[in-house]
């Protein structure tokens, strides 16, 4: 995982934490200070290929954090 990547991950926890509900693009974009919103896509959808980021294209607001601690328990 890129620091990026990284930094971007922890502010989706944080931010779900605060509000109760997952960021937006433009949520994360304004909170990373990201210019474009398609950098975020791009992150988001690279955390989504590495397991630890599930979310819905067809839903707004829709991403999750998985836990792996859970898959690691589960799968013994």
């Amino acid at each position: 995982m890129t620091p990026k990547q990284n930094l971007a991950l922890e502010f989706i926890k944080k931010y779900m934490e605060i509000k109760g509900y997952a960021p937006s693009y433009q949520n994360i974009a304004q909170g990373l200070n990201l210019k474009s919103k398609s950098n975020v896509h791009r992150l988001v959808h690279a955390l989504n290929k590495q397991g630890v980021l599930e979310l819905d294209p067809h839903k707004i607001r829709s991403l999750k954090i998985v836990d792996k601690s859970v898959q690691a328990i589960s799968s013994l």
